[in-house]
């Protein structure tokens, strides 16, 4: 589908409108009369009526801390919180706030190392002067409890987002986003069948230690107070190790270590360090460590009485969610079963997310969600990914928003009802928090003409007010 324009602001007045998705009562609607066919007197009561007793949609809103301090007029702290969560007031929006960006934190963890200088390239004024304001935000205040504390204050659900699949990413000259816990001990990733190289972004899921940590960052955010838990298998963990030439070459299996070669033996009898193994068994008993792993994580969050929703890549074996090249480059190095019958059967989730990479072309569609509508209890809620921008590049500085073009309004309410008639529970609207998280007082943000233009573009936040979206029936 084309990407169509959008340049005339939502009015207030369009917030009174009724979008009926029953067909008789919109057709009833339209020969009742009245201002835009706007449901009058009894005939409005009986559809709100009808609309209390279906499920709301969910609309998830990522918001990442790499971006708004970067492009924001003034710094980040308590009142930009106020003034961004007093605006996602009655948007019907689900915060996810952005725990950590690969090996680094984005509040004051005690698990895993917040976000500091150290990782800024200090060779290079622009890095240094995009990325200090970003550090400057935690060093300020505690931007999750900030989150928390103003999502209150508007009444608007907020949620702890973690990617627990990228733990290293580094942009030569520019920032190095390494965990310096693993990356002095890079047993706890998947390492290579001799046990050579690892894959820093894969960590070991049956290894005990890496269970407590993880379980313990989800325990940390927990304790904010947060509404509910996401994870997220995106990543920016492209590499195995280092973005050296020729770091692709030769690219062997991950996911010999010893919790893996312990529970195969146990099962099979087999050290498949040393003897002929079988390949799709191999892929199960990684994939049954990780749904122990999840288990566990799913039972920390529901003794909180909170929801844990997982993301993932909509196939079988794909770990991770990454741009398609970069995907075939490791995709058959970093496998295992997602069981995602048993992840529900068992409890362990409460709902699970098709994801999908940021699109380099222009895509309406989210994440598709039918591989698992096809073996999960039609009840079960299942939300899909999309992404309500497109990256087009040209600009040589990573994580620039300058390198993307906004979707329309029109566009992104069609995203949302296309995972609505798909069957889904909810959608994840990402990078829409790019050109609304931000005031940059008049200064066009992207390329013209089709860039984010001057910042916020509040058309999105009244489009969404004026809608009521359900999960279809």
């Amino acid at each position: 589908m084309a990407m169509t324009s959008f340049s005339q602001k939502t009015t207030p007045n369009c917030s009174r409108r009724q979008f009926l998705q029953n067909g008789v009562l919109a057709a009833a609607a339209a020969s009742a009369g009245g201002a835009h066919g706007q449901v009058q007197g009894p005939l409005k009561k009986l559809a709100e009526s009808k609309n209390k007793q279906k499920k709301p949609l969910k609309i998830f809103y990522t918001w990442d801390l790499s971006d708004p301090p970067r492009y924001h007029a003034e710094p980040i702290g308590p009142d930009y919180f106020d003034w961004l969560f007093s605006r996602l007031a009655g948007t019907g929006i689900t915060f996810l706030f952005r725990c950590n960006l690969s090996g680094r934190t984005y509040y004051p963890s005690t698990l895993m190392s917040p976000i500091d200088r150290s990782v800024i390239d200090p060779d290079n004024p622009k890095a240094l002067q995009m990325w200090q304001r970003v550090v400057q935000v935690l060093e300020d205040c505690d931007p999750l409890a900030e989150a928390v504390r103003a999502a209150r204050k508007y009444k608007v659900p907020i949620w702890a987002w973690w990617n627990w699949q990228e733990f290293q990413n580094v942009r030569r000259g520019w920032i190095s986003m390494i965990d310096p816990t693993w990356y002095q001990n890079p047993r706890k990733y998947w390492s290579t069948r001799d046990g050579s190289r690892f894959y820093h972004g894969v960590p070991d899921w049956g290894d005990a230690e890496v269970r407590a940590r993880l379980i313990g960052l989800a325990k940390e955010s927990l304790a904010y107070d947060v509404d509910g838990i996401y994870v997220s298998s995106r990543s920016h963990s492209w590499h195995t190790c280092w973005p050296a030439p020729g770091w692709m070459d030769g690219v062997e299996p991950f996911g010999f270590n010893d919790s893996v070669v312990a529970a195969y033996k146990k099962a099979y009898g087999t050290d498949i360090r040393y003897e002929k193994y079988d390949a799709e068994a191999w892929d199960r008993v990684k994939g049954e460590l990780y749904s122990e792993f999840l288990a566990q994580v799913g039972s920390v969050v529901h003794e909180q009485k909170k929801p844990l929703v997982l993301g993932i890549r909509p196939d079988r074996y794909n770990l991770m969610v990454l741009e398609e090249k970069r995907l075939q480059r490791v995709m058959d190095s970093i496998r295992l079963y997602k069981d995602w019958e048993k992840w529900v059967a068992d409890g362990t989730i409460d709902g699970l997310c098709a994801e999908q990479t940021c699109p380099h072309t222009p895509k309406i569609p989210g994440a598709d969600i039918s591989p698992m509508q096809q073996t999960l209890p039609k009840n079960f809620p299942l939300y899909s990914w999309a992404d309500t921008a497109t990256w087009v590049g040209g600009v040589k500085v990573p994580f620039s928003l300058r390198n993307w073009n906004r979707h329309s309004v029109a566009d992104v309410l069609t995203q949302i009802r296309t995972a609505q008639a798909a069957g889904a529970a909810g959608v994840v609207l990402h990078s829409l928090y790019h050109f609304t998280a931000v005031d940059s007082a008049g200064e066009y943000i992207g390329q013209p003409p089709a860039g984010y233009g001057p910042l916020p573009r509040d058309e999105y936040f009244d489009a969404l007010r004026a809608e009521k979206f359900f999960v279809a029936s």
